[in-house]
């Protein structure tokens, strides 16, 4: 039996498949990372929001959950230090303004049309009025120890709203017609629910270094 020698490929006929395997290899990395690519093409959820009612053609807030609670506490008014030798009553006066925030992060002001959407929409879904601001303006009177310092404490009454837009445009808008925001939640001053709110009196004894700055 007679044995064909096989020829050795030549350099050049390697070199080539080589080059097509390396250029199939940067296609197919190419095609997994074009997603990546347009990912940034999408409108961020502050920008859908600005578009409600001025360039966007229908806009929706569908809410989903409502609640009130006590806001963190917090120091309103001045400071009063009691330097004399027995306890003295100390009229505080003082002015706390609740704005409401949500979770885009974009400031709330009626000038805004998806501020009013949603209102609008807590209002008539759960039977609550919703405030953009409120401010409270008070005036108190602390009893402060001998040698204290006296403060006034509050915890807002707040309420919180949750859950979902639809925005529509008549163009496309980033390639659609149709967006939406989901978990969206907003907070504010509860108007309706007082009892969530509360003021506390507070005092502590003076530091060596606050009887020496104010006494």
């Amino acid at each position: 039996m007679e044995f064909a020698v096989r020829g050795k490929r030549s350099a050049k006929h390697i070199s080539s498949r080589t080059a097509g395997m390396v250029a199939a290899l940067t296609v197919g990395a190419s095609l997994l990372t074009a997603p990546q690519a347009l990912a940034a093409d999408s409108p961020t959820d502050a920008q859908l929001l600005k578009a409600c009612g001025d360039t966007s053609s229908f806009c929706a807030f569908r809410p989903q959950s409502y609640w009130g609670y006590s806001g963190p506490k917090h120091q309103v008014g001045s400071t009063a230090y009691n330097c004399g030798s027995q306890t003295n009553q100390h009229r505080i006066d003082w002015s706390d303004t609740t704005t409401a925030s949500n979770s885009v992060g974009v400031a709330v002001s009626a000038e805004l049309t998806f501020a009013e959407v949603f209102e609008v929409s807590i209002t008539t879904t759960y039977s609550h009025t919703w405030q953009n601001s409120h401010t409270d303006t008070e005036s108190n009177t602390v009893n402060i120890p001998s040698g204290h310092v006296g403060w006034i404490e509050r915890g807002t009454s707040k309420q919180a709203g949750q859950g979902w837009w639809e925005i529509q445009f008549k163009n496309k808008y980033y390639g659609h017609y149709d967006w939406y925001v989901y978990n969206y939640k907003e907070t504010g001053f509860n108007k309706d629910n007082p009892s969530y709110g509360y003021i506390n009196f507070k005092d502590r004894a003076m530091t060596s270094a606050e009887r020496g700055a104010h006494c």
